[in-house]
C-alpha cells in the first residue's frame, strides 16, 4: 500500500457523480463553516453560479427566492438557470434547514457537504458576529446534525469536504472537484483556483463581520478640505465614531450622527449618520495621506477612498463647482467577446479621461475615452458625446480567466473592479454566439 493513499487529504466521494450531463451543484455548509472556499473554487473553475461574487459567493437572486424575500419564484430561477446551463452551482448555508425540499426541485443535484472544526465555526462567528463560544458550538452541532440526517436518508450523488485539509491538500480538492462536477477548465482556470485557496483572506474577513463600517464622502467638498459625508455599522444602522489619520497619526476623532435630510430613506432609516470636518482648520495639506477608520478598528471604512495627489492645494468653492465628478462604465455584455468597450468622463469635458487597463494586477495599456458615442451625448453623459472607448483583448492574448481592472487614472473612480473577467468562459464568445445568447435570454424573459 502506497503512502498516499493513507493520508486523510479531506475529501470523500461518499456516492458517486451520475453520467448526466446536466446537473446541478449544491454546496451546503454551516454559516462561516468554509462553504465560500468550495463555492469559490467552482466558479474560478469556471462554473456558472449566478451572481456570486468573491468574497462569499453565494447568488443573492436565487438565495433570496428560495428564503421567500423576493418577488421571484425560486421554481422560475431555477428553470432560466436550467434552460441557459446544463451545469450550474448554488452555495447558500441556509438550504441546510430544507434540504429534501430542496432536492426536489432542483434538475440532478448533486451535493457538496462541506465540514469544519466546531470550535473553529464557533469562534469565527464569535469574532464575525459577536456571539457566545458555547452558543455557537451548539448551533453548528445542531445545524450538522441536520446535514447528517439527510445525508443518511438520501441517495444523490455527494461529495465530502474538510474546509481545513483543503488549504493543505489544494490540487486533490480541485481535482475532486473537477471530476464530481464533470468540469472541463482550462489551465489558466485551475491555476486560479489554486492561486484563490488561501487561509483567512483580507476581502472575506472584512465582508463577513457584523459590526462592518461603510460609508461615503462628498469628493467636490473634500477637493477644498471639507470632509464631508455619512457613515454607519452595517448590521443595526447605529452611530460610530470615526478617526481621522494624517500621515498615520490620529488627528481628531469624530461623530457621524448629524442629521442630513438627503440620507435619510434609501441611505439611512433616520439620517443621524453624517460628519462633517474642516480638514484645513488642521493645516492638513492635499499632498497627506488621509485615512478614515471606525474607533478601536485598524481597517479603514469600507466605501471611503481619499485620493488627492491631483490638487497642488485646495480648491476654493467656486473652483469646486466647476469640477466633474468621474463617471464612466463598461458595457459586460459585449465584454463576453473579450471587447473592451465603454465609456468615461474625468473631471473635465474638455480633456479626455484616461483609461487604465490592468491585466493580473498589470498594467498593459493606457487609451483615451476619446470616441464619439452619439446616444451618450442625448443622454446627458458628456456635452458632445466624445467619450467612448474600444479596446480588443484578443489581441493582447488576454483569456476570460484572467483578472481584469478597468479604471479612469488620476482618479478613484473603478470602472471594472479587480476580478476574474468570466470565470464561466473557457474562451471568448463569438458576436454570434453573443447574439444567441441574449436571444435565449429575451425568451426566458
Amino acid at each position: 500500500m502506497q503512502l498516499d493513499s493513507l493520508t486523510n487529504k479531506g475529501v470523500l466521494l461518499l456516492k458517486p457523480s451520475t453520467s448526466t450531463t446536466s446537473k446541478t451543484i449544491v454546496v451546503v455548509g454551516v454559516a462561516r463553516g468554509g462553504t465560500s472556499i468550495v463555492a469559490g473554487s467552482l466558479k474560478h473553475l469556471g462554473l456558472f453560479m449566478g451572481n456570486a461574487e468573491d468574497p462569499v459567493f453565494e447568488d443573492t437572486r436565487l438565495s433570496l427566492a428560495f428564503e421567500k424575500k423576493s418577488k421571484e419564484k425560486l421554481e422560475h430561477v431555477i428553470a432560466d438557470y436550467n434552460q441557459n446551463n446544463q451545469l450550474w452551482a448554488w452555495k447558500r448555508p441556509s438550504t441546510l434547514h430544507d434540504l429534501p425540499r430542496l432536492a426536489k426541485k432542483l434538475r440532478n443535484p448533486h451535493f457538496i457537504f462541506v465540514f469544519r472544526d466546531l470550535l473553529s465555526v464557533a469562534n469565527r462567528n464569535k469574532i464575525s458576529m459577536k456571539q457566545g463560544v458555547i452558543g455557537g458550538l451548539e448551533s453548528a452541532l445542531d445545524d450538522y446534525k441536520k446535514i447528517i440526517r439527510f445525508i443518511k436518508k438520501s441517495n444523490y450523488p455527494m461529495l465530502l469536504v474538510s474546509s481545513e485539509k483543503v488549504l493543505k491538500y489544494k490540487q486533490s480538492f480541485i481535482d475532486a472537484l473537477i471530476d464530481f462536477a464533470s468540469l472541463k477548465p482550462s489551465e489558466a482556470q485551475i491555476e486560479q483556483a489554486l492561486s484563490f485557496i488561501t487561509p483567512d483572506p483580507t476581502s472575506y474577513l472584512k465582508v463577513s463581520r457584523i459590526d462592518r463600517v461603510i460609508g461615503w464622502i462628498d469628493n467636490k467638498q473634500l477637493q477644498t478640505g471639507i470632509l464631508f459625508g455619512w457613515a454607519y455599522q452595517t448590521h443595526n444602522k447605529v452611530m460610530v465614531d470615526l478617526c481621522i489619520y494624517v500621515n498615520g497619526t490620529l488627528l481628531t476623532t469624530i461623530s457621524a450622527d448629524e442629521y442630513y435630510a438627503d440620507f435619510m430613506g434609501d441611505i439611512h432609516p433616520s439620517g443621524k449618520c453624517a460628519f462633517t470636518l474642516d480638514l484645513t482648520k488642521f493645516d492638513v495639506k492635499t499632498t497627506d495621506v488621509i485615512e478614515i477608520k471606525a474607533k478601536d478598528d485598524d481597517i479603514n471604512v469600507c466605501g471611503i477612498d481619499i485620493d488627492l495627489k491631483h490638487l497642488d492645494s485646495w480648491l476654493t468653492v467656486e473652483e469646486s463647482l466647476k469640477i466633474i465628478e468621474p463617471k464612466g462604465a463598461v458595457n459586460l455584455n459585449v465584454l463576453q467577446t473579450g471587447m473592451l468597450r465603454g465609456w468615461a468622463v474625468a473631471n473635465n469635458y474638455e480633456r479626455s479621461a484616461r483609461i487604465g487597463i490592468y491585466i493580473n494586477d498589470k498594467k498593459i495599456a493606457e487609451i483615451p475615452a476619446s470616441i464619439q458615442r452619439e446616444h451618450l451625448k442625448d443622454n446627458k453623459a458628456h456635452p458632445t458625446g466624445t467619450c467612448g472607448f474600444d479596446f480588443n483583448l484578443n489581441l493582447f492574448g488576454v483569456k476570460p480567466s484572467d483578472e481584469l481592472e478597468v479604471k479612469i487614472e488620476d482618479s478613484v473612480l473603478i470602472l471594472f473592479p479587480r476580478k476574474i473577467i468570466f470565470p464561466e468562459l473557457s474562451e471568448w464568445l463569438t458576436p454570434i454566439e453573443l447574439k444567441e445568447k441574449n436571444e435565449q435570454a429575451k425568451h426566458v424573459l
